[in-house]
């Protein structure tokens, strides 16, 4: 009898494991967590300080020069990307908020700064421009589980207020301009009214503690469970939506990482988030707080045959658009995908077929529109310099949400400015004839490089290289005003 007993515990408990082992919930990682663990490990030397850096001094925003934009832009700056120096291929001008990846946050409520913190050139660049800067908090890559950090900070009173008052104290010490949360990697049942209601009590917190400054969440592009959105959306001040990895690296079958549309009515795509998706209802209601960003990554599989969407055989690694925008040219050049409005392209290796899906210029031109149709808040990028030094996708930013200038004040509508864009000579009036006392030349990185003491009338740029300058004015009034001026021969 006892024997029977024992063998029946035996049954009874490996029963009881083998359902336990199939009930646990697989969390998937995110985007940009998976990223941070291809690409984020840099060297001792890239990360170093220096103690000029250390001495030079953090400025704050400068609000009277905001950017000339119709919509945030709002960039993803990853500390690999920022110790490979992105900083000198970064168009400030053509940003509203530069949001430095990442400050991870642990299971104790601390907050470790990314590689090579602070990131003082950046900083400095960017508020001269009147470009917030904001700290993106993650809850991955650190010694403890991304749901058990999440659990704790939204469950646990005391780690909740130390966790606030930490980003207060990091907003302060380095004058940031907000926080962006960017929890990855959460179990659904940790997605919904807790993680809001901690959102929400954040974003007062701050607004309260440090009046102006901004609380954002990145929220996912498919709600495959858990989420509250409307709820989340209503908890922030705007919510990034990660409007890709709709097909991941481990995935079965190539394809779009952000595809624009499809003919199937199952199949996930970044139309279907924003208007009948995961985001319809903010979409209709509140579409000012939503930022669609569009990723400057794509991924390289090896597959079983040449064909669209061909079965992998393995995945080689995520590339950046900086790379396969030229590689493209060297395998015929990219395929476009009209289902997914989405361009690939292929070769094969002697060995094997390779595919690479990526954005291009017209596949993320495309889906600007999409932004500017449903009058989103703005769209963003994942990430800044994964384009390089290549021109395109700023002058796209600039053809699709630039303006001719920013204003000073009501002075803007009597000041006219022409030709403009010029090769040579601006021509400046006053439609009331009032003198002007001041005017200078700022660079896009904020330098000073003309100004004009007499004859206000015209001004020589024929020496100055092309590009984007802004020009500062000042009547006798006191009336000021910004004005944005493109130099092309």
């Amino acid at each position: 009898m006892k024997r029977i007993l024992h063998n029946k515990l035996i049954v009874l408990l490996t029963c009881m494991t083998i359902q336990t082992m199939f009930s646990q919930e697989v969390i998937m990682e995110g985007p940009h967590q998976m990223q941070k663990e291809e690409f984020g490990k840099v060297t001792t030397d890239a990360t170093r300080r220096d103690a000029s850096k250390k001495a030079e001094k953090i400025i704050g925003l400068n609000a009277l020069r905001a950017p000339a934009l119709n919509k945030k832009v709002f960039g993803f700056l990853p500390y690999w990307e920022q110790s490979s120096g992105a900083h000198n291929n970064i168009r400030y001008d053509l940003l509203t908020h530069l949001a430095c990846f990442d400050f991870l946050v642990q299971l104790d409520a601390s907050i470790a700064t990314p590689a090579g913190w602070p990131w003082t050139a950046e900083i400095n660049a960017a508020h001269a421009q009147g470009v917030k800067v904001i700290m993106t908090v993650v809850n991955f890559g650190g010694a403890d589980g991304a749901d058990a950090v999440v659990w704790e900070l939204i469950t646990n009173p005391t780690k909740k207020t130390l966790f606030f008052n930490n980003v207060k104290s990091l907003i302060e010490t380095y004058n940031l301009d907000g926080v962006n949360i960017d929890f990855e990697g959460m179990a659904t049942n940790h997605r919904g009214a807790e993680l809001n209601a901690f959102l929400s009590d954040l974003t007062t917190f701050i607004h309260v503690e440090l009046p102006g400054k901004e609380v954002s969440f990145d929220g996912p592009a498919v709600n495959w469970g858990g989420w509250d959105i409307e709820g989340l959306v209503d908890s922030v001040d705007y919510v990034v939506i990660m409007a890709y990895d709709y097909t991941s690296a481990n995935s079965a079958n190539s394809g779009p990482v952000a595809p624009l549309i499809h003919h199937t009515s199952w199949k996930r795509f970044v139309k279907r988030t924003i208007e009948t998706g995961t985001y319809a209802v903010p979409t209709a209601n509140n579409p000012e707080k939503l930022i669609m960003a569009v990723p400057y990554y794509g991924q390289h599989w090896k597959t079983e045959t040449s064909v669209s969407e061909s079965a992998t055989i393995s995945h080689v690694s995520s590339t950046r658009y900086r790379n396969t925008v030229t590689e493209a040219d060297s395998h015929g050049g990219f395929i476009w995908n009209s289902d997914f409005e989405y361009p690939w392209y292929r070769w094969n290796d002697g060995t094997n077929w390779n595919q690479v899906w990526i954005d291009n210029e017209l596949s993320i031109s495309k889906k600007f529109d999409l932004a500017i149709a449903n009058n989103l808040g703005g769209v963003g990028m994942w990430a800044l310099n994964y384009d390089g030094g290549r021109p395109e996708l700023w002058e796209l930013i600039n053809t699709k949400f630039g303006a001719t200038a920013s204003v000073g004040d009501a002075t803007l509508n009597q000041i006219k400015i022409h030709p403009n864009p010029t090769s040579g000579y601006i021509n400046i009036t006053h439609a009331n004839a009032v003198k002007f006392t001041k005017m200078e030349l700022f660079n896009v990185m904020g330098a000073s490089v003309l100004k004009v003491t007499s004859h206000f009338e015209n001004i020589n740029m024929t020496s100055l290289e092309n590009g984007l300058y802004f020009l500062e004015v000042e009547d006798e009034q006191g009336g000021q005003a910004t004005f944005k001026i493109l130099k092309s021969n």
